[in-house]
């Protein structure tokens, strides 16, 4: 269950969570750093064995030309979607998930609710989701959307359940997404995605399991 209040305490460890940096550890910030920057190389890579034409990847800092443009892009950045989404993702909502249901059950859940909250993009003309339509590029997004969550659960456990952690994670997805893909492009980058988690989902499932036997009273039958 959700808490309606806190203490001052809670509400110190809630915003040590939001500002600590110290709580993510220099091992996972190296790997928040490199791994939407090694799934985009990797899917391109794939893109350019088959002979698809590779975006210049200068466009991922088209317009950072200068000192003021590259603080009103972390402004936005940050504030417009990582900052405001992960204080309720992962500040809220993932933990009480994870106590009741466990890690893939509770990310499953806070990645449906992160695609609802984004749907009404999709209908509003100019964002980059309304380009999409919902056509295949839409469900290979939603499939996105889940791959994320996964990953994002996984490095919130390993972080002290930092939610600068998820902030910066965030800002890497969204600065590191794909560009101009077509259907072939998407199934790709589908798969590659999958790939990154399927680690994480056998190590919950063998956890899961280990739990299981440890909490499952042996009966006597005899």
């Amino acid at each position: 269950m959700v808490q309606t209040s806190w203490s001052i305490r809670e509400k110190q460890k809630f915003w040590k969570r939001v500002f600590d940096i110290r709580l993510i550890g220099r091992k996972w910030l190296l790997l928040i750093s490199l791994i939407f920057p090694v799934i985009l190389s990797f899917g391109y890579f794939i893109l350019f064995l088959i002979g698809k034409e590779i975006p210049d990847f200068s466009l991922y800092f088209s317009g950072l030309d200068n000192f003021e443009a590259v603080v009103l892009f972390l402004v936005f950045m940050l504030l417009g979607g990582p900052l405001a989404e992960e204080l309720g993702w992962r500040g809220f909502l993932l933990d009480p998930l994870q106590e009741k249901w466990g890690s893939l059950k509770a990310s499953l859940i806070v990645g449906f609710f992160w695609l609802i909250w984004h749907l009404p993009l999709f209908f509003i003309a100019g964002t980059s989701q309304s380009q999409k339509g919902f056509g295949f590029s839409f469900w290979s997004w939603s499939l996105q959307i889940i791959v994320l969550s996964v990953i994002f659960t996984w490095i919130h456990n390993h972080t002290k359940k930092s939610i600068l952690a998820a902030v910066l994670l965030h800002f890497m997805a969204n600065f590191f997404y794909p560009l101009n893909l077509d259907a072939q492009g998407e199934i790709i980058f589908s798969i590659v995605r999958i790939l990154i988690i399927l680690p994480i989902l056998i190590s919950w499932t063998r956890q899961s399991r280990f739990i299981s036997k440890v909490i499952t009273p042996k009966v006597d039958l005899s």
